[in-house]
């Protein structure tokens, strides 16, 4: 690990000075991950009086390092904080309140729980790190010895124990002992590193690490961690396999609530999950407590009992997954205190032999931070495992972190989940004005969408705008025609790589071709067939396959037309594929009502916003209307009852209240948005 220190880089203040360092350690991946790690710098402001006190800037609970600013640290008043040092002993919750009672800002954030210790160590710059160099040595049954042998006698070490009070006090009698030492190697949980200046921590930080690394790489020089027992299926058996499981896989993992579920098969998993001492060291426990918030303390490795893989079916995996669920409920039950309630207790990381990983979450951000999490695990165990034996904290301390009041807290402080939070959905047609429309509002709503459509660059674009207007990742963009089965099929998988299954569809995708009858070649008849009527088609019994495997029930819309029940003059290609469209979509209502599968359609009329469809027909139509091509979307919008101007925005609402739980009761039904049509009326 190489220093990235640039003086001219660095704020004059102390505050700016602390950020710079502290996104610095947080922009290094192996240092630590997802508002991990926590950094402190001492110094003055003035009193509401004007005279310097002695002040505290720790990082707030929960923020991340890579991107923090100001705003993510609290200050607090030193000299209070100092006065604990004479305290033997103090409970969470009243260190949490006496800290509240410390800050310069009521309104800064939660001070992290570690604070105190930043508080007591005599040195002006604190750095905190779950660095997996560190952790490698740390989590072996010799890592005192091991730490001491590699990174000299500079660094203390200090038995694990759950961050607060306790450790806060330890950390400090110890360095009152050895007050020329650099840091401390916390066992199972990382390094801190002190200083005289930002500087000194950061480098000695980077030091410390490196040294680490270096000997880890001489070790793997020397032997291997693990042999090989399983061989990794091909690309293809796979996929095949995660179609057979996942549907009852996503419905058994979404009993309480409804989970994502991402697939990995990156070179590194498939290396490890094939390993034969995979299925030993991965029930040993996470590599550090901090990992467990958001991967549980142990993983699911999935059993063939010595059979062939292909042999395990879906039921047989659900079974393992309820066994997982059984033996977290009694870890819960021997270690519980009266006032707790048991989490969710299915895995967030199930291991496969053969065939890679997957992680469960509300949405793809969460299941790509679990595997992510668990990359630096596997790496870790396996640095671990080669210079020594890896070992990790007891059952009865992971509870105390898992149910950690100060980390439950942090849940109640969760705003609400939006309507369709957990939800995942397909959009054809995405590139297009109505579906740019439907496919925001649904993100805006906390769905994840897959954008499908046959221009790639715009779809892919498309996605990433979704993303970022999200700010997680809520969206997959996909080149799909709807008129090819095989598109259709590599698409699916794709999108169950990606989120682990489909709860709706927007069938939206179309196109138009303008000329009367006696006008129309049977090639673009056929055309406008195949993609207005046969791709609905497809795409449907593709989802609706899976959605009934799935049995979570679902929702379908279909974006039809005013044209299917009042066709328009030289429109009749356009009109006949989507009256089978609407028909096709009241079968589809028919045939999986049992099955908690709903399925309703829109009629929209005169929707000239993005619209790529009017700069295509615009022209044609105003010439069968005769009229100039700029007053084409001013006679649709006069020739509606309520002389509106129809939007993709409106027919995104329609969208929305069909799949919402506020039509709940509501199937084979169309829903006009076309200003009002006499003549479209439903009969």
């Amino acid at each position: 690990m190489r220093s990235r220190w640039n003086p001219s880089d660095i704020p004059a203040d102390p505050l700016g000075s602390l950020v710079y360092r502290s996104r610095l350690i947080g922009e290094e991946a192996d240092l630590g991950l997802f508002g991990g790690g926590n950094t402190s710098t001492k110094g003055e402001l003035p009193d509401l009086f004007g005279r310097p006190e002695s002040v505290l800037w720790v990082k707030g609970s929960g923020a991340d390092l890579k991107d923090c600013q100001p705003r993510h640290f609290a200050a607090l008043r030193l000299a209070p904080l100092l006065s604990l040092s004479r305290r033997a002993r103090m409970t969470d919750e009243d260190m949490v309140a006496f800290l509240a009672c410390c800050l310069i800002d009521p309104k800064s954030p939660r001070p992290s729980v570690e604070t105190l210790l930043h508080a007591l160590i005599p040195e002006r710059d604190i750095d905190h790190t779950h660095a997996d160099a560190i952790l490698s040595l740390a989590n072996t049954s010799r890592g005192q010895a091991l730490v001491r042998r590699v990174l000299g006698d500079r660094l203390v070490w200090i038995p694990y124990l759950q961050p607060g009070f306790a450790l806060s006090k330890r950390v400090f009698e110890v360095y009152r002992r050895h007050p020329g030492s650099h840091g401390a190697v916390l066992e199972k949980h990382g390094l801190i590193a002190w200083g005289p200046d930002g500087r000194t921590s950061y480098l000695r930080t980077i030091r410390y690490v490196s040294m680490a690394e270096r000997f880890i790489a001489s070790q793997h020089r020397r032997k291997r961690w693990s042999a090989p027992r399983w061989r990794a299926l091909p690309r293809e058996e796979r996929l095949a396999l995660l179609r057979r499981w996942l549907p009852t896989v996503r419905r058994t993992l979404s009993q309480a609530r409804r989970v994502c579920l991402t697939y990995d098969d990156r070179p590194e998993v498939l290396e490890f999950v094939n390993a034969r001492r995979m299925p030993q060291v991965a029930r040993i426990g996470p590599a550090t407590p901090d990992h467990m918030l958001r991967t549980k303390r142990l993983p699911l490795v999935v059993r063939t009992n010595g059979r062939p893989l292909a042999s395990l079916s879906a039921e047989g995996f659900a079974r393992q997954l309820q066994r997982y669920a059984k033996a977290h409920a009694g870890y819960f039950q021997r270690a519980r205190r009266p006032d707790q309630s048991m989490l969710d207790p299915y895995p967030r990381v199930i291991l496969i032999p053969g065939v890679g990983m997957l992680t469960t979450g509300k949405d793809a951000t969460e299941t790509a931070m679990a595997a992510t999490i668990t990359h630096h695990a596997i790496r870790i165990i396996r640095d671990a495992s080669t210079v020594g034996r890896y070992t990790s904290v007891s059952a009865r301390e992971a509870f105390g972190v898992e149910y950690w009041p100060l980390e439950l807290y942090k849940l109640t402080l969760a705003p609400q989940e939006p309507e369709f939070s957990r939800l995942v959905g397909l959009i054809t047609g995405a590139a297009g004005g109505i579906g740019c429309g439907i496919a925001r509002m649904l993100v805006d709503r906390g769905a994840s969408v897959v954008v499908t459509d046959v221009k790639r660059d715009e779809v892919e674009s498309f996605a990433q705008e979704l993303n970022q207007r999200a700010g997680r990742r809520k969206a997959l963009g996909l080149v799909m025609d709807v008129t090819d089965e095989a598109s259709i099929e590599r698409a699916m998988d794709e999108v169950i790589r990606t989120f682990g299954g489909l709860d709706f569809l927007v069938s939206n995708a179309g196109i138009a071709t303008v000329a009367s009858i006696d006008r129309l070649s049977r090639e673009a008849w056929e055309r406008s067939l195949s993609v207005n009527a046969t791709g609905h088609f497809l795409v449907a019994r593709t989802v609706v396959r899976w959605l009934r495997a799935q049995g979570l029930g679902g929702a379908m819309v279909f974006i039809a037309s005013k044209n299917v029940p009042a066709p328009g003059k030289e429109f009749g290609a356009y009109s006949a594929a989507k009256a089978a469209e609407t028909q096709l979509a009241r079968i589809l209502a028919i045939e999986n009502g049992e099955h908690g599968i709903r399925v309703n359609i829109v009629h929209p009329d005169g929707v000239f916003e993005g619209s790529g469809l009017w700069k295509t027909i615009g022209p044609a139509r105003a010439k069968t209307y005769s009229l100039p091509p700029r007053r084409l979307e001013s006679y649709y919008q006069q020739r509606n009852l309520l002389k509106a101007r129809v939007l993709p925005s409106d027919i995104a609402e329609a969208v929305c209240f069909l799949l919402s739980q506020r039509s709940a009761k509501t199937t084979g039904c169309v829903l006009t948005v076309d200003g009002g049509l006499r003549e479209a009326f439903p009969r």
